[in-house]
């Protein structure tokens, strides 16, 4: 089993810590970082600029497609970014952590 962090962003403080709050309680996830962001990006042609949140999301890769699955259904946006990068190294006490709170 290897740790990850995924990432996802909503444009909604609200929405995104309510989202954290449910990955949590579904233990898909044993800490989630919200942050305020700006993103630029093309989007139907047009350049967008808009404030969002991160999520960053600390969990395992078995538990990802779960957890995409999860996003899909309770994101408002038509296409949400769902991303995930792997941990190559951390502290051994706080990987521990993050697999007892995700059981």
């Amino acid at each position: 089993m290897g740790f990850i962090i995924a990432i996802t962003t909503i444009d909604d403080k609200k929405k995104a810590e309510e989202l954290a709050e449910q990955i949590i309680k579904s233990k898909l996830g044993a800490c989630v970082q919200i942050t305020e962001i700006k993103s630029i990006y093309s989007w139907k042609g047009k350049i967008e600029s808009t404030k969002e949140f991160k999520l960053e999301i600390k969990t395992t890769s078995n538990k990802f497609s779960r957890l995409k699955e999860f996003i899909i259904k309770n994101h408002k946006y038509d296409l949400p970014e769902i991303i995930a990068t792997k941990i190559v190294k951390g502290n051994k006490k706080y990987l521990n952590w993050v697999k007892t709170n995700i059981k």
